[in-house]
């Protein structure tokens, strides 16, 4: 069907036309059809209006080869109540276009344009899958709710399955980048940081991949850390709507250190670091991976009912030492432009810090050992995201060169620990007051267990061996892709000026 419309600053006016009734059928009135949905700073009903947002628009192209005559095709999203799934549509709309847009293909650009800010228009994808994520189910995911999207928005895809443990390392540190402008990672946090860490291994240290190439995740797994932080979301069509809207950012890169001499090696990590009870539930509990999310649970109630202490030396370098300094950094962040993509170079890669067999730095702070003799919880990261309900480091910001510490012990009581537990999935756990919440640049960990048998550590939900490690940021060393140059809003947003 052919309808008539004009331009206008917030998209395409539909004239004497309801979308519903244009498109629905009885299939989609039973589930609530919803034409038109908005994400913008001011959101409208615009589900009562015959109007198509710029901001919903994928794709759009000329009807006929007659350069005058201003019809065009247009591809855009709705969205299913029922399901809650977006879902393209294909409209044919006549425009009574503005002076100055002359011929169709004109008419197309000035959409386009309007419709992708971030100048990310028909992008070069490299897809890894991994087949075996979300419980075997991220292949069907892909095909049903991520795939009509990029094919609707004519993206340029390639598409791989990984095969083994690692296999994602080997492609990205063997990728030709000049092929692609965006790694989307159809999986859960593991894909991601093989990825990265294939970078890493290449001979630059990745410098110019980490530069060409934005790293992103569409979710597809069981831990979906990455889109819930930069997308906002665990729905796979929907995260795939606003990779396509995002814009390109650089983010802090974690440096992760351990062994001596011969035997160090270092890692990239892009989430956490873990010590403790929250680390030998994830990976302690691997073999339970069957029970879904209740099997961390459970290993976070026993062994916080079993009093479990996790004694370590921590040295600490750090940026603040209150809450209500933790809040100023936050809103000084937050009105600063973050969309800086300049370059990385070979000083942004460069450790700063002495290596392991090397006393800590003298500005570096102890942790007194009354406090760290009796710690249960040592937990570092930069995504506020670790679930679709743990929003562990709401105060984490994408590109501050600082990473969020948060830390509790063995001393504070059933109740207190049952409180915080409960409102870490609005992220108000870091008010509490018997929860040490600090920004750092850097710090070192050195376990004190006296056994390490059924003991972890675990770096972006990878396992590592109980041993020391030091940890910094590498500031601004990767692409990715965010929301308006942040990470998505969090209870910090809201609650940064009570704290």
């Amino acid at each position: 069907m052919l309808v008539k419309g004009t331009l206008d600053d917030l998209g395409i006016k539909i004239s004497d036309q309801n979308l519903v009734a244009l498109h629905a059928n009885d299939d989609e009135k039973e589930s609530g059809f919803s034409p038109c949905f908005y994400f913008g700073e001011e959101e409208e009903d615009w589900t009562k209006k015959s109007h198509i947002p710029y901001q919903n628009i994928i794709w759009c192209e000329p009807v006929t080869n007659d350069s005058h005559l201003k019809v065009v095709q247009v591809t855009y999203l709705y969205s299913h109540r029922r399901d809650e799934k977006v879902k393209p549509l294909k409209l044919q709309v006549e425009i009574d276009s503005p002076m100055g847009l002359e011929t169709t293909g004109e008419l197309t650009n000035e959409i386009l344009s309007k419709a992708y800010t971030n100048k990310l228009i028909k992008p070069s994808l490299l897809i890894l899958i991994n087949p075996f994520g979300g419980q075997g189910h991220a292949l069907r995911i892909y095909h049903q709710e991520i795939e009509p999207i990029l094919k609707a928005s004519n993206a340029k895809v390639t598409l791989f399955e990984t095969q083994y443990s690692g296999h994602a390392i080997d492609i990205a540190r063997e990728l030709l980048i000049e092929d692609y402008d965006v790694i989307v990672c159809c999986s859960g946090d593991g894909i991601p940081y093989e990825v990265i860490n294939g970078f890493y291994q290449r001979k630059d240290y990745g410098i110019d991949a980490f530069n060409k190439v934005a790293i992103t995740q569409l979710p597809c797994g069981s831990g979906n850390a990455l889109s819930l932080s930069t997308h906002g979301t665990t729905n796979a069509s929907l995260a795939t709507f606003k990779m396509l809207k995002a814009e390109r950012a650089k983010l802090d890169l974690m440096a992760v250190t351990q062994g001596i001499g011969s035997e160090e090696k270092t890692i990239l990590s892009f989430l956490s670091q873990c010590y403790g009870i929250i680390a030998d539930s994830d990976i302690g509990t691997e073999h339970l991976r069957w029970m879904g999310s209740v099997r961390f649970e459970i290993g976070v109630i026993q062994r916080i009912m079993q009093g479990s202490k996790y004694p370590c030396d921590l040295y600490i370098d750090y940026q603040t030492r209150t809450k209500d300094e933790i809040s100023k950094h936050f809103q000084k962040f937050t009105k600063v432009n973050n969309k800086d993509t300049e370059p990385t170079n070979i000083e942004n890669f460069k450790l700063k810090y002495p290596k392991l067999d090397q006393p800590p730095p003298s500005n570096w702070i102890k942790l007194e050992e009354s406090k760290s003799d009796q710690l249960n919880i040592v937990y570092v990261g930069k995504m506020p995201y670790i679930s679709s309900d743990t929003q562990f480091f709401p105060a984490a910001l994408p590109n501050d060169g600082n990473m969020d510490l948060i830390m509790t012990d063995s001393n504070t009581s059933l109740l207190d620990t049952t409180k915080f537990l409960l409102n870490i999935d609005k992220g108000s756990h870091v008010l509490h007051e018997k929860v040490d919440h600090f920004k750092i640049r850097g710090y070192r960990l050195v376990p004190r267990l006296k056994r390490t048998r059924n003991h972890y550590i675990s770096i972006d939900g990878e396992n590592f061996p109980i041993e020391p490690f030091q940890v910094e940021v590498l500031p601004g060393i990767m692409t990715g892709l965010l929301q308006n140059g942040m990470f998505v809003d969090t209870c910090f947003t809201d609650l940064d000026d009570s704290i």
